[in-house]
C-alpha cells in the first residue's frame, strides 16, 4: 500500500517474493497462513525476500477524481481488507495513487496529511455494483420516469483538475432546481446587486414583434425556420414552444456575455445541463434545494408566497404543489446530482441569498475542481 510501513521503508517492493517470515519458511503457504504468522509474532519482524526483476517501484499516479457516491469499507463485504479501506462521501476529491488492480484502487483524500493510501472500489467494480442494484430494483414506472436520463452514464468517479480564476473572464452561474423552489427570485436579487456585472442572455423567439418592441432588447426575433435550423444544429441550450411560437436560449448568447466580461446567470430546466456543462462554457452549477416538506410549507405560507404554478400569481401554493416541489427536487438530485458544484437550501430566502453571493464571489477568486477535460 502506498504510504504504508512497507512502502515507506523502501525495502519491500511490488513483485518481491516472500520466502521466510521470522525464519519460518512460507513458500507455498496461502496469504491467510502468512497473516496468521504475522499476527502471532511479537517484536521485530524479519522478512527474507527474493527481489523482483527490475526496480520494483510503482510510480504514483497524479489522477484526481471526484466521488459521486458514499463509501464505507467496513460496510463492504467484498473488500480484501476492511482495515486497509478508505472511507469517503459523495463530493470528496480523491488522489488515485495506484490503479494497477482491476477491482481495487489505492487512493488518498486530497489535502489529507495522512500520506497512507487506502483501498477503494475501482470504477469498473462500482459500475457493476450500481448496474446490479438498479436491475434488482428497477420497475416499469422507474423506466417511465427516467426517460430523460442517460442510462449509459453511471456516475461513480469523475476525473477532475483545478481551474484557476482568470481576471475578467467569468464562469456562468447556473441555478438548477425544482419549479417553485425560488431560483428565479434568487437570480433576480443577485442581478439587482450589480446589473452591469450580472446579466441574463436575451432569449430568441419565432413570434412576431409587438408594437414598441425592439429587436435584441427583450428578445431576438427570428423566423421559425431559422430557429428550427439552429435547434437541429444544437445551438440552443434550451428551447420550448408556447402558443405556437418557439422560444430559446442560445449558447452563443452565453458566450457573448462571457467574452464581454459579464457574469452570465441562468436558471434553466435541469435537462439543459447536458448542453451547458461543456468545456467552452465551464459553468458553475448551483443546486437550489427545498427544505423538508413541513419547513417548505411553513416558510412559504408565513411569507404569503405566491404560487409560481399559477399563471396570474394570484394565490398561494397548494399542499399538492408543495409535494410536487419535493418530488421534483428528489428526482433532479438523483438524475443530475453529480453535476452540482454547490448546494444551497432555500429555507430562508435571505440566508440562501447570502450563500449565493458567497458562492459567486468564491468562484471568481478561488480555484475550483472541474472536469479534467476543461483544463487540458
Amino acid at each position: 500500500m502506498h504510504g504504508g510501513a512497507a512502502d515507506r521503508s523502501g525495502l519491500i517492493h511490488v513483485g518481491d517474493e516472500v520466502v521466510e517470515v521470522n525464519s519460518i519458511n512460507v513458500e507455498g503457504k496461502t496469504p491467510t497462513d502468512v497473516l496468521s504468522i504475522l499476527q502471532n509474532s511479537e517484536g521485530t519482524i524479519t522478512f527474507k525476500l527474493i527481489p523482483a526483476d527490475g526496480k520494483g517501484n510503482v510510480r504514483e499516479s497524479k489522477v484526481r477524481v471526484r466521488a459521486h457516491f458514499d463509501y464505507s469499507a467496513f460496510g463492504d463485504p467484498y473488500i480484501p481488507c476492511k482495515e486497509a479501506g478508505l472511507d469517503f462521501v459523495k463530493g470528496d476529491v480523491l488522489h488515485i495513487v495506484c490503479q494497477d488492480d482491476a477491482y481495487w484502487w489505492q487512493a488518498r483524500k486530497e489535502g489529507d496529511r495522512n500520506m497512507r493510501a487506502g483501498l477503494i472500489p475501482s470504477r469498473a467494480l462500482q459500475e457493476r455494483r450500481i448496474i446490479h442494484d438498479r436491475t434488482q430494483s428497477q420497475t416499469e414506472s422507474d423506466n417511465a420516469e427516467n426517460d430523460d436520463f442517460d442510462r449509459e452514464q453511471i456516475a461513480t468517479y469523475e476525473e477532475v483538475a483545478k481551474l484557476y480564476p482568470r481576471p475578467g473572464l467569468y464562469r456562468p452561474l447556473v441555478l438548477i432546481g425544482a419549479p417553485g423552489v425560488g431560483r428565479n427570485e434568487l437570480k433576480r436579487r443577485l442581478i439587482v446587486t450589480n446589473p452591469d456585472k450580472y446579466k441574463t442572455p436575451i432569449p430568441y423567439t419565432s413570434r412576431a414583434m409587438k408594437p414598441g418592441e425592439v429587436n435584441g432588447k427583450e428578445y431576438h426575433f427570428v423566423t421559425r425556420e431559422k430557429m428550427e435550423e439552429d435547434i437541429e444544429a444544437t445551438r440552443f441550450i434550451e428551447f420550448g414552444e408556447y402558443k405556437g411560437n418557439l422560444y430559446g436560449t442560445s449558447s452563443e448568447s452565453v458566450k457573448a456575455l462571457i467574452n464581454t466580461n459579464h457574469v452570465c446567470i441562468l436558471s434553466p430546466h435541469y435537462q439543459a445541463l447536458k448542453m451547458l456543462r461543456i468545456p467552452t462554457l465551464k459553468p458553475y452549477i448551483i443546486y437550489i434545494k427545498p427544505p423538508p416538506l413541513e419547513a417548505l410549507k411553513e416558510t412559504r405560507n408565513a411569507l404569503h408566497a405566491r404560487s409560481t404554478f399559477d399563471v396570474n400569481n394570484s394565490r398561494g401554493f397548494t399542499d399538492e404543489e408543495f409535494d410536487d416541489i419535493i418530488k421534483a427536487a428528489a428526482r433532479i438530485e438523483f438524475l443530475y446530482g453529480h453535476f452540482f458544484d454547490d448546494v444551497i437550501v432555500n429555507e430562508d430566502l435571505a440566508v440562501a441569498f447570502t450563500q449565493l453571493v458567497a458562492a459567486a464571489n468564491r468562484v471568481e477568486t478561488e480555484p475550483t475542481w472541474v472536469p479534467a477535460s476543461w483544463v487540458q
